[in-house]
């Protein structure tokens, strides 16, 4: 699998070797993984299944750091072999989400009710999906014992994907200044950030690369254009309208099975088994990716309360949320 290109390849960037070696060793291994359960010269074709497959022998060996999931997944894009980088990038998706919720549990009702909530050990990293899936099925049963379902909704949506409130700073404020260059209008603001969603899109569709791990091809291009709602948000009076991309848009756009359209627009590594089983689980978790979806507007420079409208773990074909609008000039 390219091991000596590869290093050559690190060696340009000027990677130290101490480094390019302990990014080899994980790599070593893994490469000999695939190669025992037959995927020597077909690595390309390796994807979510044996990356289960290997995340749990890193598990039983205490190897299972975030650092070589990284390794693995940039030596699989740099591979070019995308559903290995895809399935990597998933094991490590919402890594610390479960984690997070449990210090809003604890901060907001105390250490007692963390531990009768989270009263199992939280998955390890590299867990797999159905078993993640179960995880947070018992702990939205245990929070519907403890805490209200509005404390439920409130801390699930501080949670937002895991994702550290240092890693959105930056982002958070120059969209702060893309809304004082719109004259602090909403609606032109909207416009400009919709702009900016078609040209990247436009961009990685030429280019053949991902968004995140979504595929960009024409027809999911002009899916997303037709939608102003779509990952930037339409204003309609004190209301803002969001409607999630689909996690994997292309086999969303063809498919005619309602459950597995359902599975592929969902985004949350904790929730989508359970539309695939059929096991149902609360849908108070999807405000997570309300609070996510919280940062799209976070150049008008307010904390918007919003609402979970529509969800794919709740039966509906796609998610959407509503954010409204306080003393907003629109």
């Amino acid at each position: 699998m390219k091991i000596e290109e590869y290093t050559e390849y690190l060696q340009g960037q000027g990677v130290p070797d101490d480094a390019i070696e302990k990014r080899l060793a994980i790599i070593r291994d893994f490469v000999k993984f695939l190669a025992d359960l037959g995927f020597k010269e077909n690595t390309a074709a390796a994807g979510k299944e044996e990356v289960e497959k290997f995340a749990r022998k890193l598990i039983a060996a205490g190897s299972n750091t975030l650092e070589n999931f990284s390794f693995l997944r940039d030596y699989a894009r740099w591979l070019g072999h995308r559903k290995l980088y895809v399935a990597l990038i998933e094991v490590m998706d919402c890594h610390n989400a479960l984690g997070v919720l449990a210090d809003e549990v604890e901060e907001r009702h105390g250490r007692e009710v963390r531990d009768r909530v989270f009263s199992e050990a939280l998955p390890p990293l590299g867990t797999g999906e159905r078993e993640r899936c179960a995880y947070t099925r018992t702990i939205t049963e245990h929070m519907a014992q403890h805490v209200t379902p509005q404390e439920t909704r409130e801390a699930w949506f501080h949670v937002q994907h895991g994702i550290p409130a240092d890693a959105w700073r930056e982002s958070d404020m120059a969209d702060r200044e893309k809304y004082r260059q719109c004259g602090n209008n909403v609606d032109e603001f909207l416009d400009l950030k919709r702009r900016e969603r078609d040209a990247l899109l436009t961009r990685l569709r030429d280019e053949g690369k991902l968004w995140y791990t979504v595929e960009i091809d024409d027809e999911v291009l002009e899916f997303v254009k037709s939608d102003p709602e779509m990952e930037v948000g339409r204003r309609e009076g004190d209301r803002v309208y969001i409607t999630k991309i689909p996690y994997n848009a292309v086999r969303y756009l063809h498919e005619t099975d309602p459950e597995m359209k359902r599975y592929y627009a969902c985004h949350c590594p904790l929730l989508r088994e359970a539309i695939r089983t059929g096991r149902p689980i609360s849908p108070d978790v999807c405000n997570c990716s309300l609070g996510h979806a919280s940062h799209y507007l976070a150049g008008l420079g307010q904390e918007l309360k919003g609402e979970v409208l529509e969800s794919a773990v709740k039966g509906d074909s796609r998610c959407r949320f509503v954010f409204y609008l306080p003393n907003v000039e629109v």
